[in-house]
């Protein structure tokens, strides 16, 4: 397996700081208790941790892991798994751009697509492949009615 999801998150948000130190882009504006940008990147991580957890629950619910390594025992369709086959990680893009937007993080919003493109192509073929392999038909079926991100 790549990386573990949250390994990526972790590496952004890494190099988001690393290169905010040594060359701050200086296009957000910097947090402030009550601030307009502060307030609607909370909501925005407010949104993506909420996704998360919807996810979490449905995923439970159906009777599987939500251990991104772990083998899966039932496939989830129901919940938020009807708009989106990834909907953990569309959850935790938002979060950390929320994050990012609350902060101030310039770096941050703008390696987001980096986490994107690392969990498009690495991570989420990994799984698929996985699931196709546990699942077959069903996830076929599942995969061909259901879109990828949103």
């Amino acid at each position: 397996m790549p990386l573990p999801p949250d390994g990526y998150a972790a590496l952004i948000v890494a190099v988001s700081l690393l290169l905010e130190w040594l060359m701050p882009l200086r296009i957000l504006p910097g947090p402030s208790l009550g601030g307009a940008t502060t307030l609607v990147g909370l909501t925005i991580a407010a949104g993506g941790f909420a996704l998360e957890l919807a996810a979490g629950r449905t995923i439970v619910r159906a009777g599987s892991t939500t251990l991104p390594n772990g083998a899966a025992r039932a496939l989830a369709t129901g919940g938020v798994f009807r708009w989106s086959r990834n909907p953990f990680y569309c959850g935790l893009i938002l979060a950390l751009a929320g994050l990012f937007l609350a902060v101030g993080l310039d770096w941050g919003i703008a390696l987001l697509p980096a986490l994107w493109f690392a969990l498009d192509r690495l991570v989420v073929p990994f799984e698929e492949c996985r699931l196709e392999a546990a699942f077959g038909e069903s996830y076929r079926s599942y995969a061909s009615a259901t879109r990828r991100w949103i």
